[in-house]
């Protein structure tokens, strides 16, 4: 049986490699930039709510276990009930992009509005995970297409950059690879 944990934090070195993998030409500066948005729809059963540890575990149509946990207190838990089906949508945003070494950061990219359709607030509930990660350029192999940046704990990582990737020669040591990713899960109760 396969399990997906949604866990804040959630981010993982898989996500520096998609920013890496599908780079596009960005605006500004003409630095390496992406952003994916996904939603994916599945039917699900209640397997546990734990209002003290404010997590929800549910198994989808194919059997795959998701498990959120650390969910904000506003969040309505007592509206799952264990055994019902529900209906779980997840949004995801994911942006990516360079900055030069001193240029200011913007504050966390939001998801664009998404919610319960008309009439389903009272069978519904939101959950909404976000996570940044800031990483420095350290060096840009050109000839090899590798990448190496060095996260914000010291740890490095060289990673390889597609041949599709936009405007790598734009990327310098110094520069700053941020990656913001928020997910929008919506559980609405089966009628």
């Amino acid at each position: 049986m396969r399990t997906q944990k949604y866990v804040l934090p959630f981010f993982t070195i898989a996500l520096l490699i998609l920013t890496i993998v599908g780079c596009e030409q960005a605006q500004k500066a003409e630095k390496p930039s992406v952003e994916r948005t996904a939603e994916h729809t599945l039917s699900a059963t209640v397997e546990a709510v734990d209002m003290e540890k404010r997590s929800v575990t549910l198994k989808d149509e194919e059997g795959v276990t998701h498990a959120f946990t650390n969910i904000k207190a506003d969040v309505p838990l007592e509206k799952l009930v264990v055994g019902k089906t529900v209906s779980m949508t997840i949004y995801h945003k994911e942006i990516n992009y360079a900055v030069e070494e001193g240029e200011e950061i913007p504050v966390d990219q939001e998801i664009r509005a998404v919610g319960t359709k008309k009439g389903e607030e009272e069978r519904s509930i939101t959950i909404v995970q976000a996570q940044n990660l800031t990483t420095t350029v350290k060096e840009v192999d050109m000839v090899n297409r590798m990448l190496t940046l060095v996260m914000e704990d010291g740890m490095s990582v060289t990673l390889p950059v597609r041949d599709d990737v936009k405007n790598l020669e734009n990327l310098e040591p110094g520069d700053k690879v941020v990656s913001q990713v928020t997910q929008v899960i919506i559980i609405t109760l089966e009628k």
